[in-house]
């Protein structure tokens, strides 16, 4: 799923681009997380991608890498493994 260009993730999650970096509480929309979760995972280091300009606190995420990360857990049965 994550060879998927970024028209057909929009397409396939029905979003709507904003075309530019997401602030952390829109990315945690889009997942439907808390932002306290997204910021969890940040820190425990699960693979979703996200930019701090260098000296600042600044975190944003791509849109694309968002919707990549969500497309990476689908499954057809619960006794299947997620695509890594």
């Amino acid at each position: 799923m994550s060879d998927l260009s970024f028209e057909q993730l929009c397409e396939l999650f029905n979003y709507s681009p904003k075309r530019r970096p997401l602030e952390p509480k829109e990315a945690a929309e889009i997942l439907s997380l808390s932002y306290e979760t997204l910021e969890g995972y940040r820190t425990r280091g699960v693979p979703l991608r996200y930019f701090s300009p260098p000296g600042t606190r600044i975190v944003r995420y791509a849109e694309r890498d968002v919707l990549a990360w969500l497309a990476r857990g689908a499954r057809y049965s619960t006794s299947e493994q997620a695509a890594v």
